[in-house]
Protein backbone atom coordinates (compact mmCIF):
# COMPACT_ATOMS: atom_id res chain seq x y z
CA UNK A 1 0.00 0.00 0.00
CA UNK A 2 3.00 2.54 0.55
CA UNK A 3 3.67 1.70 -3.16
CA UNK A 4 0.48 2.37 -4.55
CA UNK A 5 0.27 5.95 -2.06
CA UNK A 6 3.59 7.21 -3.32
CA UNK A 7 2.81 7.20 -7.18
CA UNK A 8 0.32 10.88 -7.25
CA UNK A 9 3.17 12.22 -4.96
CA UNK A 10 5.49 11.24 -8.10
CA UNK A 11 3.28 12.67 -10.82
CA UNK A 12 2.52 15.62 -8.95
CA UNK A 13 6.37 16.58 -8.53
CA UNK A 14 6.74 15.27 -12.76
CA UNK A 15 3.98 18.07 -13.39
CA UNK A 16 5.07 20.80 -11.70
CA UNK A 17 8.84 20.25 -13.05
CA UNK A 18 7.34 20.08 -17.09
CA UNK A 19 5.35 23.10 -16.11
CA UNK A 20 8.66 25.02 -14.44
CA UNK A 21 10.70 24.20 -17.29
CA UNK A 22 7.85 24.87 -20.22
CA UNK A 23 7.48 28.54 -18.38
CA UNK A 24 11.15 28.95 -18.46
CA UNK A 25 11.46 28.22 -22.16
CA UNK A 26 8.42 30.90 -22.98
CA UNK A 27 10.45 33.36 -20.53
CA UNK A 28 13.34 33.05 -22.24
CA UNK A 29 12.01 32.65 -25.76
CA UNK A 30 10.09 36.24 -25.29
CA UNK A 31 13.34 37.46 -23.54
CA UNK A 32 15.55 36.64 -26.86
CA UNK A 33 12.69 37.99 -28.96
CA UNK A 34 12.89 41.49 -27.54
CA UNK A 35 16.54 41.67 -27.36
CA UNK A 36 17.26 40.28 -30.49
CA UNK A 37 14.03 41.15 -32.84
CA UNK A 38 13.13 43.80 -31.07
CA UNK A 39 15.33 46.98 -32.21
CA UNK A 40 14.49 45.53 -35.76
CA UNK A 41 11.00 45.33 -35.22
CA UNK A 42 9.73 48.44 -33.25
CA UNK A 43 11.82 51.60 -34.56
CA UNK A 44 10.26 55.28 -33.76
CA UNK A 45 11.11 58.31 -34.86
CA UNK A 46 10.21 61.75 -33.83
CA UNK A 47 12.03 65.11 -33.94
CA UNK A 48 12.56 66.65 -30.63
CA UNK A 49 11.25 70.62 -29.76
CA UNK A 50 13.57 73.17 -30.94
CA UNK A 51 15.88 74.93 -28.31
CA UNK A 52 16.70 78.35 -29.03
CA UNK A 53 19.16 80.64 -26.92
CA UNK A 54 20.16 83.91 -27.13
CA UNK A 55 24.01 84.98 -27.25
CA UNK A 56 26.28 87.38 -25.52
CA UNK A 57 27.43 90.16 -28.22
CA UNK A 58 29.25 91.81 -25.18
CA UNK A 59 33.46 90.84 -26.37
CA UNK A 60 34.18 91.44 -22.90
CA UNK A 61 31.51 88.86 -21.68
CA UNK A 62 31.22 86.32 -24.63
CA UNK A 63 28.80 83.09 -24.25
CA UNK A 64 29.82 79.67 -23.44
CA UNK A 65 28.22 76.23 -25.11
CA UNK A 66 28.09 72.97 -24.41
CA UNK A 67 26.13 70.21 -25.49
CA UNK A 68 26.76 66.45 -24.55
CA UNK A 69 25.24 63.49 -26.13
CA UNK A 70 25.80 59.54 -25.50
CA UNK A 71 24.10 57.87 -28.37
CA UNK A 72 23.78 59.45 -31.33
CA UNK A 73 26.07 62.19 -33.46
CA UNK A 74 25.78 65.70 -33.02
CA UNK A 75 26.50 68.19 -36.01
CA UNK A 76 27.26 72.12 -35.02
CA UNK A 77 27.10 74.51 -38.31
CA UNK A 78 26.77 78.50 -38.56
CA UNK A 79 24.02 80.41 -39.68
CA UNK A 80 22.92 83.70 -40.24
CA UNK A 81 20.52 83.94 -37.42
CA UNK A 82 21.43 85.61 -34.06
CA UNK A 83 20.86 83.23 -31.46
CA UNK A 84 21.76 79.60 -30.94
CA UNK A 85 19.55 76.81 -31.98
CA UNK A 86 19.16 73.61 -31.90
CA UNK A 87 16.96 70.96 -33.06
CA UNK A 88 17.56 66.98 -34.00
CA UNK A 89 15.43 63.52 -34.19
CA UNK A 90 14.85 60.77 -31.53
CA UNK A 91 14.77 57.50 -32.44
CA UNK A 92 13.31 54.80 -30.11
CA UNK A 93 14.06 50.72 -31.23
CA UNK A 94 12.46 47.34 -29.13
CA UNK A 95 8.62 46.92 -27.87
CA UNK A 96 7.71 49.04 -25.54
CA UNK A 97 10.06 51.93 -26.54
CA UNK A 98 8.90 55.36 -26.60
CA UNK A 99 10.71 58.41 -27.86
CA UNK A 100 9.31 60.37 -25.42
CA UNK A 101 11.18 58.48 -22.69
CA UNK A 102 14.04 60.87 -23.53
CA UNK A 103 14.27 64.20 -21.81
CA UNK A 104 16.67 67.07 -21.90
CA UNK A 105 18.59 69.60 -20.07
CA UNK A 106 18.60 72.95 -21.22
CA UNK A 107 19.57 75.91 -19.77
CA UNK A 108 21.23 79.41 -20.47
CA UNK A 109 22.32 80.73 -17.65
CA UNK A 110 24.15 84.27 -17.20
CA UNK A 111 25.60 83.59 -20.79
CA UNK A 112 26.46 79.65 -20.48
CA UNK A 113 24.36 77.78 -22.53
CA UNK A 114 23.95 73.92 -21.88
CA UNK A 115 22.44 71.34 -23.75
CA UNK A 116 22.11 67.43 -22.43
CA UNK A 117 20.11 64.53 -24.07
CA UNK A 118 19.07 62.20 -20.89
CA UNK A 119 18.59 58.83 -21.58
CA UNK A 120 16.64 56.67 -19.41
CA UNK A 121 17.38 53.60 -17.93
CA UNK A 122 17.80 50.64 -19.63
CA UNK A 123 15.11 47.93 -20.44
CA UNK A 124 16.28 44.78 -20.49
CA UNK A 125 13.10 42.82 -21.31
CA UNK A 126 12.05 44.37 -23.58
CA UNK A 127 15.68 45.29 -25.88
CA UNK A 128 14.77 48.94 -25.78
CA UNK A 129 17.52 51.13 -27.12
CA UNK A 130 17.60 54.94 -27.97
CA UNK A 131 19.60 57.02 -30.08
CA UNK A 132 19.29 60.58 -30.58
CA UNK A 133 21.08 63.10 -33.87
CA UNK A 134 21.40 66.64 -32.20
CA UNK A 135 21.70 69.34 -34.61
CA UNK A 136 23.11 72.84 -33.28
CA UNK A 137 23.10 76.04 -34.63
CA UNK A 138 25.26 78.88 -34.16
CA UNK A 139 25.31 82.82 -35.20
CA UNK A 140 28.18 83.14 -38.02
CA UNK A 141 29.57 86.50 -35.91
CA UNK A 142 29.38 85.09 -32.31
CA UNK A 143 32.76 84.71 -31.00
CA UNK A 144 32.25 82.31 -27.42
CA UNK A 145 34.03 82.15 -24.87
CA UNK A 146 34.40 78.41 -24.45
CA UNK A 147 32.60 75.56 -26.37
CA UNK A 148 32.20 71.70 -25.39
CA UNK A 149 30.92 69.14 -27.77
CA UNK A 150 30.93 65.55 -26.43
CA UNK A 151 29.14 62.05 -27.36
CA UNK A 152 29.61 58.20 -26.56
CA UNK A 153 28.51 56.19 -29.44
CA UNK A 154 28.32 58.70 -32.62
CA UNK A 155 30.06 61.44 -35.31
CA UNK A 156 31.12 64.29 -34.08
CA UNK A 157 30.68 67.21 -36.70
CA UNK A 158 31.37 70.83 -36.73
CA UNK A 159 31.62 73.64 -39.06
CA UNK A 160 33.07 77.47 -38.78
CA UNK A 161 32.87 78.14 -35.58
CA UNK A 162 34.72 80.25 -33.27
CA UNK A 163 36.03 80.37 -30.14
CA UNK A 164 38.50 80.92 -27.47
CA UNK A 165 38.34 77.38 -26.28
CA UNK A 166 37.32 74.32 -27.99
CA UNK A 167 36.88 70.78 -26.95
CA UNK A 168 35.98 68.38 -28.36
CA UNK A 169 35.61 64.65 -27.09
CA UNK A 170 34.61 61.30 -28.58
CA UNK A 171 34.46 57.43 -27.59
CA UNK A 172 33.19 55.83 -31.02
CA UNK A 173 33.17 57.74 -33.72
CA UNK A 174 34.69 60.06 -35.82
CA UNK A 175 35.36 64.23 -35.41
CA UNK A 176 35.22 66.41 -37.96
CA UNK A 177 35.56 70.13 -37.56
CA UNK A 178 36.18 72.59 -40.33
CA UNK A 179 36.97 76.19 -40.54
CA UNK A 180 37.75 76.18 -36.78
CA UNK A 181 39.33 79.65 -35.25
CA UNK A 182 40.26 79.14 -32.05
CA UNK A 183 42.93 80.27 -29.55
CA UNK A 184 43.13 76.23 -27.64
CA UNK A 185 41.62 73.60 -29.56
CA UNK A 186 41.34 70.26 -27.68
CA UNK A 187 39.71 66.95 -29.75
CA UNK A 188 40.36 63.48 -28.24
CA UNK A 189 38.95 60.29 -30.01
CA UNK A 190 39.05 56.47 -28.80
CA UNK A 191 37.61 54.73 -31.12
CA UNK A 192 37.33 57.09 -34.33
CA UNK A 193 39.55 58.99 -36.55
CA UNK A 194 40.09 62.99 -36.27
CA UNK A 195 40.07 65.26 -38.87
CA UNK A 196 40.47 69.04 -38.07
CA UNK A 197 41.04 72.29 -39.87
CA UNK A 198 41.90 75.33 -38.56
CA UNK A 199 41.69 78.62 -40.35
CA UNK A 200 43.18 80.38 -37.15
CA UNK A 201 44.00 78.13 -34.04
CA UNK A 202 46.86 79.60 -31.44
CA UNK A 203 47.47 75.71 -30.41
CA UNK A 204 46.07 72.31 -30.76
CA UNK A 205 45.98 69.01 -29.25
CA UNK A 206 44.89 65.93 -31.02
CA UNK A 207 45.01 62.64 -29.40
CA UNK A 208 43.24 59.08 -30.72
CA UNK A 209 43.77 55.92 -29.66
CA UNK A 210 42.24 53.78 -32.53
CA UNK A 211 42.19 56.06 -35.38
CA UNK A 212 44.22 58.70 -37.94
CA UNK A 213 44.76 62.16 -37.68
CA UNK A 214 44.67 64.82 -40.43
CA UNK A 215 45.62 68.59 -39.32
CA UNK A 216 45.27 71.14 -41.67
CA UNK A 217 47.03 74.34 -40.18
CA UNK A 218 46.39 78.24 -42.14
CA UNK A 219 48.53 79.90 -40.60
CA UNK A 220 50.98 79.00 -37.46
CA UNK A 221 50.96 81.30 -34.20
CA UNK A 222 54.05 82.47 -32.63
CA UNK A 223 54.87 80.14 -29.66
CA UNK A 224 52.29 77.52 -30.53
CA UNK A 225 51.88 74.49 -29.63
CA UNK A 226 50.36 71.90 -31.83
CA UNK A 227 50.56 67.98 -30.35
CA UNK A 228 49.50 64.88 -32.57
CA UNK A 229 48.95 61.81 -30.75
CA UNK A 230 47.54 58.39 -32.62
CA UNK A 231 47.92 55.05 -31.03
CA UNK A 232 46.96 52.83 -33.99
CA UNK A 233 46.37 55.12 -37.35
CA UNK A 234 48.52 57.80 -39.62
CA UNK A 235 49.04 61.03 -38.49
CA UNK A 236 48.59 63.93 -41.62
CA UNK A 237 49.70 67.48 -40.85
CA UNK A 238 49.32 70.06 -43.72
CA UNK A 239 50.96 73.31 -43.15
CA UNK A 240 51.46 76.31 -45.57
CA UNK A 241 54.46 76.98 -47.42
CA UNK A 242 55.45 79.93 -45.12
CA UNK A 243 55.05 78.14 -41.69
CA UNK A 244 57.69 79.35 -38.81
CA UNK A 245 58.06 75.93 -37.08
CA UNK A 246 59.72 72.97 -34.76
CA UNK A 247 58.86 69.93 -35.89
CA UNK A 248 59.51 66.58 -34.47
CA UNK A 249 58.24 63.49 -35.64
CA UNK A 250 57.64 60.28 -33.59
CA UNK A 251 56.53 56.40 -35.29
CA UNK A 252 57.69 53.24 -33.72
CA UNK A 253 56.15 50.92 -36.96
CA UNK A 254 56.02 53.77 -39.57
CA UNK A 255 57.61 55.66 -41.71
CA UNK A 256 58.13 59.30 -42.06
CA UNK A 257 57.84 60.94 -45.31
CA UNK A 258 57.55 65.33 -46.55
CA UNK A 259 55.84 66.51 -49.43
CA UNK A 260 57.04 70.18 -49.24
CA UNK A 261 60.49 71.63 -51.39
CA UNK A 262 63.15 72.32 -49.23
CA UNK A 263 62.15 70.42 -46.40
CA UNK A 264 63.47 66.98 -44.86
CA UNK A 265 62.40 64.85 -41.68
CA UNK A 266 63.90 62.20 -39.79
CA UNK A 267 62.16 59.74 -37.16
CA UNK A 268 62.69 61.07 -33.76
CA UNK A 269 64.38 64.06 -34.42
CA UNK A 270 63.89 67.83 -34.54
CA UNK A 271 63.45 70.11 -37.58
CA UNK A 272 63.43 73.75 -37.58
CA UNK A 273 61.41 75.37 -40.84
CA UNK A 274 61.88 79.09 -40.63
CA UNK A 275 62.28 80.64 -37.50
CA UNK A 276 60.65 77.57 -35.72
CA UNK A 277 58.80 79.61 -33.69
CA UNK A 278 56.23 77.15 -33.13
CA UNK A 279 56.21 73.64 -31.88
CA UNK A 280 55.04 70.65 -33.38
CA UNK A 281 55.06 67.08 -32.28
CA UNK A 282 53.59 64.34 -34.24
CA UNK A 283 53.37 60.98 -32.72
CA UNK A 284 52.08 57.51 -33.58
CA UNK A 285 53.10 54.23 -32.59
CA UNK A 286 51.66 51.63 -35.57
CA UNK A 287 50.98 54.52 -38.20
CA UNK A 288 53.22 56.52 -40.81
CA UNK A 289 53.56 60.16 -40.60
CA UNK A 290 53.35 63.06 -43.96
CA UNK A 291 54.02 66.31 -43.74
CA UNK A 292 52.40 68.26 -46.64
CA UNK A 293 53.60 72.02 -47.23
CA UNK A 294 51.08 73.84 -49.41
Amino acid sequence: MSTTAKKPELSRTMLVVIILVIVVGVVFAVVAASVFLGPSLSVTKKNFTPYQSSVSENNNNPSSMTVSNTNGGVTVSSWAQAYVMLNGTVTARGFGSSPDAITFVMSNSSGNIVFQVVFPSSNFFFGASYSVDVHVYTPSSTQFNTVQIVTVNGDLQISSISSSSLTLTDTNGGITASNVSATTVTATDTNGSVNLTCTSCGSATVTTTNGGVTMGLSTLSLGGSYIVTSTNGNVNLILPVFASCKITPNTTNGSVSVVWPGVQLTNHSTTSIGTGSAVVNLTTVNGSITVTGK
